[in-house]
């Protein structure tokens, strides 16, 4: 990948709370991805910087003709990238999904009929719509590893801790995910070093944080697999909403991660969290070999 230059989180204010009253041994460890196991200069999965020259050039690793397209199908597509999601997430919520996520790639195909339909492209048939759409969301929103990531999950796998995760993502994430864990750029659906049924992404499911039935799997998983009840694992993450209210009433504990300003979101407006505390709070990852002992 092109597009991993380093990145540094954005120091808080906040400071750790390590320790815990229950004094209930945690025997796994949940994560979400966006904002902290990975850096992302958006802050957020859904926040990528939407931009025509990172379209055009995502259009070009796709193998598409730029040469034959007209002015302004790259804002075209643009715009209906955002109808696409719209028109998907209404559909989801009539199926009965209170949180919808999307198949990215019936989007990006929606994006690309109707822009045929408008004549302003057209396509050979040997156009990659998973270069295209993998190059545009590396463009638009840069990740890169939290400082001391590999670390932290080798050491916890070191203690024969099972890791997993639930994370709004799509398929690219975990090819992204296993480029910093491993070296290597390969299609793998499953993360190294994570249990693949322990893994539970939104863009399988339909579905997205704070939806709890994205915790369901991971319950039936650590009963069935681990013998582990849903309040001896953790989950750790820097959305007060997605993350902690979601794990919360999914019966887990939970970690805020406070370690980086762009993606920490309190949600202090919204009333569902009001009142509401993680059990613990870490600006650093490698604070939790400090809880998990």
């Amino acid at each position: 990948m092109d597009n991993t230059e380093k990145l540094e989180p954005i120091p808080t204010t906040f400071c750790p709370n390590l320790k815990t009253d229950s004094g209930q041994k945690i025997k796994a460890v949940i994560f979400d991805i966006y904002g902290t196991l990975l850096i992302s200069s958006s802050g957020d999965i859904d926040q990528a910087s939407l931009s025509g020259d990172n379209m055009r050039s995502a259009m070009e690793a796709g193998g598409f003709d730029l040469q034959s397209c007209q002015p302004g199908v790259c804002t075209f597509l643009l715009d209906q990238l955002q109808e696409q999601i719209a028109i998907q997430h209404n559909e989801l919520r009539l199926q009965g999904h209170p949180f919808p996520d999307v198949d990215i790639f019936k989007v990006w195909e929606g994006m690309f009929a109707a822009a045929e339909e408008q004549k302003l492209l057209k396509r050979l048939g040997s156009e990659s719509l998973v270069d295209t759409i993998f190059v545009f969301e590396i463009l638009s929103n840069k990740v890169y590893p939290m400082p001391g990531m590999k670390e932290v999950l080798n050491a916890l796998t070191l203690k024969g801790i099972p890791l997993g995760i639930v994370s709004n993502a799509q398929f690219y994430t975990p090819i992204i995910m296993n480029y910093f864990l491993t070296g290597e750029f390969t299609p793998r659906q499953d993360i190294e070093l994570f249990d693949k049924d322990l893994s539970v992404f939104s863009f399988k499911e339909l579905r997205a944080k704070p939806d709890t039935a994205l915790f369901d799997p991971i319950k039936t998983t650590l009963e069935n697999k681990y013998k582990i009840q849903a309040s001896e694992a953790v989950f750790v993450g820097n959305d007060m909403l997605k993350d902690v209210y979601t794990a919360t009433n999914s019966g887990l504990k939970t970690i805020l991660f406070a370690g980086d300003e762009r993606s920490l979101r309190l949600r202090e407006k919204d009333a569902r969290v009001k009142g509401m505390f993680p059990d613990f709070i870490i600006n650093d990852l490698s604070q939790l070999t400090k809880i998990i002992d």
